[in-house]
């Protein structure tokens, strides 16, 4: 448990309490907090007195303090007992002689006055923290033969606030569409990934770049033609979301064009780079895009993506058809060679099984760039300020970003923070409506505090 303390608020805080007892007792400001916050127990602190014209020499007024609940929970506090000057001879007298028991509580003559001090532990009396508790004094005058009940007075009340601590995280920079869709697209590529392409690299292992097939010895790109339809779909979707998108926009679309290596080589580089044409052709008819956008990459015969093939196949024949392609410089007499190995046989299990997947234009991938987010990093060195309690600071920053949903949240604490809480609560109601997960906390938190106060007014 946290150390004990009477809690001293500022006097704005202070409801101006007085004590309303029977007439017998002076009304005297009540000097305990009204409000409790941030600590495990409250202290009560408040004055007790008789007046000795009305309460008369030969009696005592026992006082009994009280609190209680609006749910009914009571807790009576130690007793005090103010004797006339006669009760307290006689008293004295019975005492000594032993035919009374000594006092268990407080005795003070009638006239003088008590602070009456108590600390009352949450965890102890749990109801402390549940709402309103008012504070009370029961009390009885005794005789030598009567004991009479006086009217209850109504000390005042208090209830316990509970603290504010605000939730406030970084928010994420905002890439816009592109970085939206990167999350379940990887043939987008922020720009500083970009790769300028070389023959040694083999495509058909990057995941992260789509691929269109064409027929054999075309140029023509059919949409129904093997699994180019949905391929074509996304390539357009992808373009057109990020071009429209003022966040963010396509800095470079890279198609590489590839051609399979049966027939010459001159007509094999025609029918890659006119295949990377035609898909870029394809894209510019449904997203009116300019040239310069395009980075057309002629791959010529895809002897790389042929190797690796190969060699991830299982087939009689491979290793020597590996170590021409290896050992042989020239194109066209590697091409030779690899007919003729073992009367043709590994060839024609190549044309048959991998040959069909070097009729393609190749790959694309798409590079994208975005507006730098300053709303973003205007809101972080905020709510980095706000973590540190410089709440006039970090007001000052948010409001620059005002009309940012990303910034509700953190302007909310800071204005509520900064004692204009009713403007707080409001924007930490837009956030909570958005789903901001901190501001839904932080608006529990606030009306758990705005209902406290209101019990304890």
């Amino acid at each position: 448990m946290k150390p004990i303390r009477t809690l001293l608020l500022p006097a704005l805080l202070l409801s101006a309490l007085s004590v309303l007892l029977p007439s017998s007792v002076a009304a005297q400001p009540v000097p305990f907090a009204s409000r409790w916050s941030g600590s495990d127990s409250v202290s009560l602190r408040f004055p007790l007195t008789v007046d000795p014209a009305t309460a008369g020499r030969d009696y005592a007024v026992c006082y009994t303090p009280f609190v209680c609940s609006a749910a009914g929970d009571t807790l009576q506090l130690p007793p005090v007992i103010f004797r006339g000057s006669r009760n307290r001879r006689y008293v004295g007298r019975a005492r000594h002689y032993g035919d009374m028991a000594g006092a268990t509580c407080p005795e003070l003559a009638v006239g003088d006055t008590l602070l009456y001090a108590c600390t009352l532990a949450a965890a102890e009396v749990p109801w402390l923290t549940a709402g309103r508790i008012n504070v009370g004094v029961g009390a009885e005058r005794e005789g030598c033969c009567s004991v009479t009940p006086l009217p209850t007075a109504e000390v005042g009340h208090f209830a316990y606030i509970p603290p504010f601590e605000p939730l406030v995280v970084p928010v994420e920079d905002n890439t816009g569409k592109a970085g939206e869709l990167q999350k379940t697209n990887p043939v987008l590529q922020h720009i500083s990934k970009y790769r300028p392409y070389d023959e040694s690299r083999i495509l058909r292992k990057e995941s992260d770049m789509l691929f269109v097939n064409f027929p054999l010895d075309k140029v023509t790109l059919l949409h129904d033609f093997r699994s180019n339809g949905p391929t074509l779909d996304t390539i357009v979707s992808i373009t057109r979301q990020i071009l429209a998108d003022s966040t963010s926009t396509v800095k470079l679309i890279q198609i590489i064009g590839l051609a399979s290596v049966e027939g010459s080589i001159s007509h094999n580089c025609w029918l890659a780079e006119h295949r990377a044409l035609a898909l870029r052709d394809y894209v510019q008819a449904r997203v009116p895009s300019p040239d310069a956008l395009y980075e057309i990459c002629n791959g010529c015969e895809g002897w790389a993506e042929l190797r690796d093939q190969i060699n991830d196949s299982d087939f009689e024949g491979k290793e020597g058809l590996l170590d021409i392609i290896d050992h042989t410089p020239d194109a066209n007499e590697r091409e030779r060679r690899m007919k003729k190995y073992q009367g043709g046989r590994p060839w024609a299990y190549v044309k048959e099984h991998i040959l069909q997947d070097q009729r393609n234009s190749g790959y694309l991938r798409i590079y994208y760039d975005y507006v730098p987010d300053t709303a973003a990093a205007t809101i972080n060195a905020a709510s980095a300020k706000l973590n540190e309690g410089r709440y006039a600071e970090a007001l000052a920053e948010l409001q620059t970003v005002s009309s940012d949903p990303r910034a509700w949240n953190a302007l909310g604490v800071a204005l509520y923070m900064m004692g204009r809480e009713a403007e707080g609560m409001d924007y930490i109601r837009r956030a909570a409506a958005a789903g901001n997960p901190q501001a839904i906390e932080n608006l529990r938190q606030m009306e758990a505090v705005d209902t406290a106060r209101r019990a304890a007014e």
